[in-house]
This record gives C-alpha cells, sequence and structure tokens, in this order.
C-alpha cells in the first residue's frame, strides 16, 4: 500500500492525493484518475470543468464477464459527494475501484410499512461532465415504492427497456438509466439493511420510447374514481413520495402502480416508460397528488389528494375541446351565480349583456370581488383547527366559490365585516379601499347600478 491515504480495491488499490479541503461545496468531491503502479490515484481538484483538456482518455482495465481483461477509453474526471460516496467515472458510471462494474448505493430509509419494495435505478446522463456539459452526474436514484413485489419488477423492467430519447453525447456511449434493482426493506424495522430481490440492465441498443400519432388518442377512457389514500407513513420519514401513478388494468379497474419519488414530473417519465396507451400493459394512468389549496399564498397544507395527469397526455385537438367546454361552463356558472345574487334585478340575458359589454375589464373587476371574499375565507381555514368541523366546512366554501362561483348567505356576511373591521386592510388607501369594497358587492349583490364598475360606467 502506498504511504499516501488510500483503500484496497477488488481490482487492484485506489490511492487518494488531497488536494484541499475535502469537504467544500456540501461533499461534492471531483478528482481525476492516474494511473498507479499498483492501482489509481485519484488527485482532487476544485471543479470538473478544466480539470483535464478536453478529449482526454485515459486507459482504463476491466474484467470482462467471461474473466479476460479489456481497456476502455474514459474521461479521467471521477465524482462523488455525500449522498453518493464512492468515486466514479463521469465518462460511463463505472466504479474506479471495480471498473467495468457501477458503484454501490447508500440504502435510503423506508418511508412506509406498508411499501417495502424500492425501486432503484442508476442513471448516466446524455454528455460527459467536464468536458460537453455541465449537467447531473451518474448517480442511483430511488424511482418509486411499491407494496407488491410484482409491481415493482414491472416499474424496474420498463425503466431500463427504453430511452426517452436518442441520446446525443459526442463521446459515445450508452447514457440513461443503465440499471434497475428492486430492494425489500424490511418495514418493522425501518432502519435495518434491505436485501436486493431484482435487477435489469438496459440493452445499448433499446429503442426509443415510442409515441402517439399527432391526432391519435386512445378511445374509451373510463372515468376516474376516488383517489387511492396515502399510505401511513413513518413519523421521521423526510419528504414521502406522495404522488402515485394509478393504471387501469386489463381486469377493468383502477390500481396504484406505485408511489413515485420526484413528483408530478417524475410519474410522468415513469407513465411514458410503461408505454402507457402506446403498446405497454396498460392503455391509461393517472397521476395523483396532494391537494394544496393555499399554496399560491406559499402554504403548502394538504387537504386531500387531486388528479394532477392523465396518462397518455391528450392530443391538443382534444385538449383544446376540454378546455372549451370547462370554460364554457365556468361562464355559466358565473352567469347563473350573479343572477341568483342580484335578487331577480337582473336577467341572465342581462348578466350575458353585461359581461360581453364590460369585456375583459369588467370580468377582472368582478376577479378582484372573488379574491376579496377568497382572503376572507382563507385566512379563516388557516385559522382554525387542522381537522376540525370549521376548517372542512371553509374548505367547502372555497371549492363552492373557486369551482362554480357559489356563496352561501353566511360567507357574504362574513366577507362584508371582514372588510369593514379587519386591521390587515390598513394599509391600503382609502380609493383603494373603496374599489375592492365596490368590486365585492358587484360580485356578491350585483344590481342595475353600474357606477364606478370598470368597463360598464357611463
Amino acid at each position: 500500500m502506498s504511504p499516501r491515504r488510500g483503500a484496497e480495491a477488488a481490482e487492484g488499490v485506489l490511492h487518494m492525493a488531497y488536494g484541499g479541503d475535502s469537504d467544500h461545496d456540501g461533499g461534492v468531491r471531483w478528482g481525476v484518475a492516474e494511473a498507479d503502479a499498483d492501482g489509481v490515484v485519484i488527485r482532487e481538484v476544485r471543479d470538473c470543468v478544466g480539470a483535464a483538456p478536453q478529449a482526454t482518455r485515459v486507459p482504463v482495465p476491466y474484467r470482462l464477464d467471461d474473466g479476460r481483461v479489456g481497456v476502455a477509453a474514459l474521461w479521467p474526471v471521477v465524482w462523488r459527494s455525500d449522498d453518493q460516496p464512492y468515486w466514479r467515472y463521469v465518462h460511463n458510471g463505472w466504479s474506479t475501484e471495480r471498473p467495468g462494474t457501477f458503484p454501490p448505493a447508500l440504502d435510503p430509509a423506508c418511508p412506509s410499512p406498508e411499501l417495502p419494495y424500492e425501486v432503484r435505478i442508476y442513471s448516466v446522463p446524455d454528455g460527459v461532465l467536464g468536458e460537453d456539459h455541465g449537467g447531473g452526474a451518474p448517480s442511483w436514484w430511488t424511482r418509486a415504492w411499491c407494496d407488491r413485489l410484482d409491481n415493482a419488477v414491472l416499474l424496474a423492467d420498463t425503466a431500463v427497456a427504453h430511452r426517452l430519447s436518442v441520446p446525443e453525447r459526442p463521446a459515445g456511449g450508452d447514457c440513461g438509466d443503465l440499471r434497475a434493482e428492486i430492494w425489500q426493506h424490511a418495514t418493522a424495522e425501518p432502519w435495518s439493511r434491505p436485501v436486493r430481490v431484482h435487477g435489469a440492465d438496459a440493452h445499448p441498443d433499446r429503442p426509443t420510447v415510442p409515441r402517439l400519432p399527432p391526432g391519435h388518442w386512445p378511445e374509451g377512457r373510463p372515468a376516474s374514481v376516488d383517489p387511492t389514500p396515502e399510505p401511513r407513513w413513518f413519523t421521521n420519514a423526510e419528504h414521502p413520495p406522495t404522488c402515485d401513478l394509478r393504471v387501469w388494468t386489463p381486469g377493468g379497474d383502477w390500481m396504484t402502480l406505485g408511489w413515485i419519488v420526484g413528483g408530478r414530473a417524475q410519474a410522468g417519465i415513469t407513465a411514458r416508460l410503461l408505454c402507457v396507451g402506446t403498446g405497454g400493459p396498460f392503455t391509461f394512468a393517472d397521476t395523483w397528488g396532494p391537494h394544496e389549496p393555499d399554496d399560491s399564498n406559499y402554504n403548502w397544507t394538504e387537504q386531500g389528494r387531486e388528479l394532477l395527469d392523465w396518462h397518455p397526455e391528450e392530443p391538443y385537438v382534444d385538449g383544446a375541446a376540454h378546455y372549451d367546454e370547462v370554460r364554457r361552463r365556468e361562464a355559466a356558472d358565473l352567469v347563473a351565480a350573479l343572477v341568483e345574487r342580484s335578487g331577480g334585478t337582473l336577467t341572465a340575458e342581462q348578466v350575458t349583456a353585461r359581461l360581453a359589454a364590460g369585456g375583459r375589464e369588467y370580468r377582472d373587476f368582478l376577479r378582484v370581488g372573488q379574491v376579496c371574499v377568497l382572503d376572507v375565507l382563507r385566512e379563516k381555514r388557516l385559522a382554525a383547527e387542522v381537522g376540525s368541523e370549521e376548517r372542512i366546512r371553509m374548505r367547502g366554501a372555497l371549492d363552492a366559490l373557486e369551482n362554480h362561483h357559489r356563496v352561501d348567505d353566511w360567507v357574504i356576511e362574513l366577507t362584508m365585516t371582514h372588510l369593514a373591521t379587519n386591521p390587515r386592510d390598513a394599509h391600503y388607501t382609502e380609493n383603494a379601499r373603496r374599489w375592492r369594497r365596490r368590486a365585492t358587492q358587484e360580485y356578491l349583490a350585483p344590481s342595475k347600478d353600474t357606477a364606478g364598475v370598470p368597463g360598464l360606467a357611463t
């Protein structure tokens, strides 16, 4: 063993030549691998950019499956971090200690006693970090947590069966999701070591994921049903995977395939790799996630679950028709609500004509009045105890207001009292307060009087 700090590797000796603070950048460390008489020396550098001249390649011997030794020409930059603590070549993700294999991963804590199966993916970026791009490095990621082994195996196998796109890396070599593994966790003891129960490697010649032809969409999509309740998370679970991917099974029912790590976008990628609607085992799928009704106010309090996406995505023509139908329904709800709240002074025809005459200026004014009511309900809801009947009542009033413009009498009374007495509104000028009150009045109790109403006042 060299007197320099090092660790004996399976295929030789790995030496570390430290050139500075190894804990900079939150534990991310870069190095340049150099051949040594009895192994490899890693000379640490500050950054991957400029660590070696472009097009530099070093010979890296590795063991083939039949026992022979091959030699690969690799970009010499290597990488590790606190979360990915084993050195690897950024060129192809190989371990520096055992070239030809991928480095191991740290085992994450299981988030729920109901989800023992972890789908783990090893991904190599499309490009050589530090030479032709500055993005991510080869890393292990948890793709999903599943309650059943067969579902986890399906997610793992499909993750490496196709590419998302054609590689563009000038250096050549394979990239993307190169290995998928299933690890079974002992849910009774969440910090015990898991056991590897399945693995699948990507074929270098795997095809890109198929896409629907333009204007085509599978017919007969079933209606989405009530969401799957979230699993019981461990109390110490940090950022549990709250998005689930539900598929329409050949048996004619909806099934949660897995709880996807990475949120809505990653669930969409998982659905594409499953070839939902494009020849895969499922024709339709849904992504469900937490309903966070106050996220516009930077409040992430969860209130139930909501449908986030359909898979496959609607074609543009169908999506546009669906959007137009939603807009027509919203317009009809607004007309009906204003007629009802006018107390008989306005008819549906008069309200429709009023909206047409006032145009965008009048609709924006009505929106201001609606927002004033929303602010009152949100403030009261967040002040109520979580899970209380009062909080649920406020949530129901918010949904009715946002989705259908419906406002009960008690909400009107609450809003008017708030506007008259709330000290938080004191920072508005008198003209601004008068304008807000007029907008709220026009939204909650429209009449034939249009004085002070933008778009209608003469």
